[in-house]
Order: structure tokens, then sequence, then C-alpha cells
């Protein structure tokens, strides 16, 4: 009997001591963007957020780094939709991942809406199909697209197709070929339906059991709609303990979204650090200055364009010219154009929200009031030429790609353009320069000369500043481990710092590539 005893005590002690908690960040440490990271105990792993990256002071763009780990984890649970979160999650699925991914109806409505334009499938690798006279035709005048294919039952509509009858991605055969290629968008839907059937939606607050000893729930982040902090629950062996990842928080100050709930109590906490150790002293006021300053523009005369990101940013600015409107403070008939398909997209999805509320609101009761989020004369049609007055609206937030950057040669040059800045901008992008007051912009066009005035808006941030992150952590995680993630290296630097002296006594960055063990 004792030897029984003693041998259960040994295995006891020998599952404790070998049970290992861990969590490895494969992107959004030591940078902003590309965030995601893998939980995993000694039975189960599960990715949070996989999002694809964007150029950072030098820092690569790897888009096609899916590893084996990732795709062989058991589950993936997404913090919200922006691209540097749920970029490349069909570019895992389309690598092998088979299991549930969990998030918020909001997030799921979003993320969906994005994927439909063919959203950084660009890295998918499949082998497609498409019609040799639109290949020919393309390459010999340069002009005019090739669509991919890649689902068979289209491929009784194209009477003279070809393939390589290989998996490539649509950049290797651009480049193969010196063609521009789009997406089949019956192909897009087929594969999105499929991918619906791994999404799992779920509310702030369930209780989620992946196994008996892994549990996790979401609570609001207040970022955007449907975005979420992630709280895992786990027990592995004689371990038991609370891990919490921020996922992106609000600023505190959008319109848009309900307010974030605080941090719980944890172990360990992986906070975001978008904007460093920095107060930046924005006051919701600053709204009415942004309205203020566009009516003086328009007044005299001026085309007012406003590059800005497709989700949030652009529904945001929306929103406050359309109050702006109703308030009588610009005149209801000049135009608003708004140029970019995906950012239309979303603008209708918020809309349908506000006339039929979901079950779990996405916006704060005064939204539901306005009915719309589109102001008076507003147009989704680019016209031949701009009308003075008129206000412009365009993705992207940077400069650098989409509608805005086509727009840069036709609209910066001009004295009777004013640009509204409302976007974080990379150091390098036009947006970033503009902001450090660059009189010229160089492209692939050549140099573009700034006659355009040039105005900054920090009122429109989706991130906290130190004093809202000091706020979400409360003085229950003052003795938590707190790994800074989603930050520039001297973002992460400046907020260890400030943390440490209102005294969270364990802050660092996360490593890249590394396990972090949760002790």
């Amino acid at each position: 009997m004792k030897k029984i005893l003693f041998g259960i005590l040994s295995l006891l002690l020998f599952q404790c001591v070998n049970a290992e908690i861990s969590v490895t960040y494969f992107g959004g440490a030591q940078r902003v963007s590309g965030s995601c990271a893998l939980v995993k105990t000694d039975k189960h792993s599960v990715i949070v957020d996989c999002g694809t990256f964007y150029e950072e002071d030098g820092l690569p763009v790897d888009n096609k780094n899916i590893n084996s780990v990732l795709i062989n984890a058991d589950a993936l649970v997404l913090t919200h939709a922006h691209a540097d979160h749920a970029g490349l999650i069909p570019l895992l699925i389309s690598k092998g991942f088979k299991g549930n991914i969990y998030c918020t109806s909001a997030t799921k409505k979003i993320v969906f809406e994005l994927y439909d334009d063919g959203w950084n499938f660009e890295d998918i690798a499949q082998n497609y199909f498409w019609s040799e006279n639109q290949r020919i035709n393309c390459q010999q005048k340069q002009r005019g697209t090739v669509t991919l294919h890649w689902f068979n039952n289209c491929s009784k509509n194209i009477t003279n197709h070809e393939t390589l009858n290989k998996n490539i991605t649509s950049k290797e055969l651009q480049d193969t070929y010196n063609i521009k290629c789009k997406f089949c968008k019956k192909c897009i839907k087929k594969y999105l339906e499929k991918m619906a059937e791994q999404f799992i939606e779920i509310k702030y607050g369930d209780i989620i059991g992946l196994s008996e000893d892994l549990y996790f729930s979401l609570s609001d982040a207040g970022h955007i709609p449907g975005s979420a902090g992630i709280f895992f629950d786990i027990k592995d062996g004689g371990l038991q303990k609370k891990v919490l990842f921020s996922g992106d928080l609000g600023s505190g100050y959008s319109k848009l979204v309900t307010d974030k709930k605080n941090a719980l109590k944890a172990d360990y906490i992986f906070l975001e650090a978008t904007y460093g150790g920095k107060g930046r002293g924005i006051y919701a006021y600053e709204y009415y200055s942004f309205r203020n300053i566009l009516a003086e523009e328009l007044k005299k005369g001026k085309i007012v364009w406003i590059p800005a990101l497709a989700l949030q940013r652009t529904q945001k600015v929306l929103y406050e010219i359309k109050k702006a409107k109703d308030d009588g403070k610009i005149d209801a008939n000049i135009p608003v154009y708004s140029l970019s398909p995906s950012s239309n997209g979303l603008t209708e999805l918020y809309d349908d929200e506000i006339k039929d509320p979901s079950f779990e609101k996405w916006f704060p009761k005064i939204v539901y009031d306005q009915k719309t989020l589109k102001p008076d004369e507003y147009k989704t049609s680019k016209p031949k030429r701009y009308q003075k007055p008129s206000i412009v609206i365009s993705a992207s937030g940077m400069m650098d790609k989409g509608v805005s950057f086509s727009l840069l040669r036709k609209l910066l040059p001009r004295k009777d353009v004013t640009v509204f800045l409302v976007s974080y901008a990379g150091p390098k992008t036009p947006a970033g320069k503009l902001k450090k007051g660059a009189k010229k912009i160089k492209t692939k066009y050549g140099i573009i000369n700034v006659g355009a005035f040039v105005q900054s808006f920090d009122i429109f941030s989706d991130h906290p500043d130190i004093n809202e992150t000091v706020k979400w952590l409360g003085d229950d995680n003052k003795k938590t481990s707190v790994y800074l993630v989603h930050g520039s290296k001297g973002s992460l630097k400046s907020e260890a710092a400030v943390l440490k002296r209102k005294g969270f006594l364990n802050v660092r960055p996360a490593p890249l590539n590394k396990k972090i063990i949760i002790k």
C-alpha cells in the first residue's frame, strides 16, 4: 500500500515539476504589427491573433511566416478585426489550420466584410487558372487585369483557360507573366463560406472551456466594435495561472465604441504599448476643434482631403461630418466623397447595425439615435472633377497605398487643398513625412511638391496614452508580470520606464520567437 501511495505521489510530483505553461510571440513583439502569440500547455496550444506585418523602421515584412506550430494549434482567439491582428487568418487556414476561431459577433461580421475584398489573399498559394485571352491581352496592351480562379466550377465559364498546374501566389504569378491580377469574386465567396465554418461567435463574459484545464473569456476593449481582451484561466499539473491579453485598447475618447472594461487581476498581462510612455493630453473637446477647422477650410472654398483607415477611422470621421452638417456648421449641400470600396462596405455594415441593432450593441445609444452615419450629400463614386468646396475621404491613412496613394499626385501639390491627417502614420510613409512638415514627398511617381495645407488631429486615435493605460491596469496588478507588446522599441522602453515609476514592479518588453515561461 505504501508503495502504491508513494508511486501516486511521485507521479503527481513529476507532473507538477514537468508541467509548463508558456507564451511565445511570433509577431507584434518588439514592433507594432503582425500580432500573433501562442499560449501553450503540456496538452494544448491556442493562438491569440494572426495579423499582417507592415514596414516599420526597416523591420522585415514577412507575411508568409506561418509555421507548423501555429498550423497545428488547437484553436485561435481573435481580439479584433484590424489587419495587423486578423489579416493572416486566411493564409493560416490555407496552410492547414483546422481549429475553431473564437471572436465576438461584431468582429466576425467586420472581418468577413474585409476578407470579401480578397484582403491579404495575395500570399495564399493556390493552383490558379485564368483566361489565356485575358492574360495575352493584359501582356500586350499593359492594361487591364487577369482574373484568377481556383474552384473548378468556374472553369466551365472560361473557354480558353490556362494554369501552371502548381500552387503559386498571385504575387509570384504577376511577376512570372508581368501582368496585374485580381481574384474571382465567386471563388472568394466560396472560400469564405468554408472558412466561416471555423468561426465561433461568443459574447463578452462567456466562459469558454477548451478543455477541463483551459478556460477563457472576452471583455470589452473599447478599441473598435467587437474588440476584446482575453482572460485565460489555465491549470496544468500543479500550476494554475491567470493570463490576460489586453488586445488593442481604446483611447477612452471614441464615440463609436462602448466603454472598455478595466483589467481583471492576473498573474501575467500582455499589454499593448502603441504610444509608449506618452501622456498625449487629448480631450473630447478636440472633436469640436476638428469640426470648426473643417468648417473654416470649406468656407475658404477648399477641397478637404482626409486620408483615413478604412475600418473605424473613416466611420468616426463621417460621424463628425454628419454632426457638423446637422448642427448647421457646414452647408448640407457640400459633397462628401468616400472613395474606398472597403471603407464604403464597412460604413454600410455600421449603418446596418445602427438601423437594426444586434443583441449586444456595438455603439453607445447616441449613435443609434442618429439613425445613420452618412452625412447629407454622401457620395461613393469618384467624380471627374471635385467640386469646391468638398470633402474627400480615402484609404489608406498612411497614404502609401490604396486610393490615398493614387491621389497623391492629383491633390497634394494643390494650394486649394487642405489635408487632415487623422490616423497613425509610420515615419517613412507619405503621411508620416507630412506630419513632420515635409515640403516634398518622394514616391514611385517621382518627387511631389507639397502645396496643400496640412493639419493633424490626434483625437481620432483608437489607442490609450499612458494615463489611460495605468487606469486600465489598476492597483491590483502592480505586482503582476507585465509584458509589453504592439509598440516600437522606443515606445516599449518608455512605457516600461513610466509604469515602473507608477509602482508596477515587473514590466518588460516581450521577446520575439522566445518562450516566456509562466511560473
